[in-house]
Order: structure tokens, then sequence, then C-alpha cells
């Protein structure tokens, strides 16, 4: 990849090592979460853009 780069790749890509869940009110925040002013503002325009982007991948 390196090669269709100017600058040296810096980022490196490791196995984890230790890997903590997170708490259950994490999971589906956005779906629990909907009207919380975060996933107003932020998430949901960014679903609408995915969404409208990929469309044909959608089974209805």
């Amino acid at each position: 990849m390196q090669e269709f780069y100017d600058r040296p790749i810096v980022t490196s890509v490791e196995e984890a090592t230790y890997f903590t869940l997170a708490e259950e009110y994490h999971y589906d925040y956005y779906a629990r979460n909907p009207g919380q002013g975060y996933c107003m503002a932020v998430v949901g325009p960014k679903l609408s853009k995915v969404r409208a982007k990929h469309a044909h991948l959608y089974i209805a």
C-alpha cells in the first residue's frame, strides 16, 4: 500500500491483547434512545445518508 502514498503509513493493525465488553446500556444505544440529542443531531443524519446511498442493498 505504501506505494500509493507520499508519506509513510504509521498506523499498525495488531491483535487485541485486552478487551472489555461494554455495559449492557451501550448496546443498541441509537435504537433505544433515538430522541437523545447526539442521536438526533449526529447519528440520525449519518444513517439517513448511508441508507439513501446504499438503498439498493436493503432487502424489503
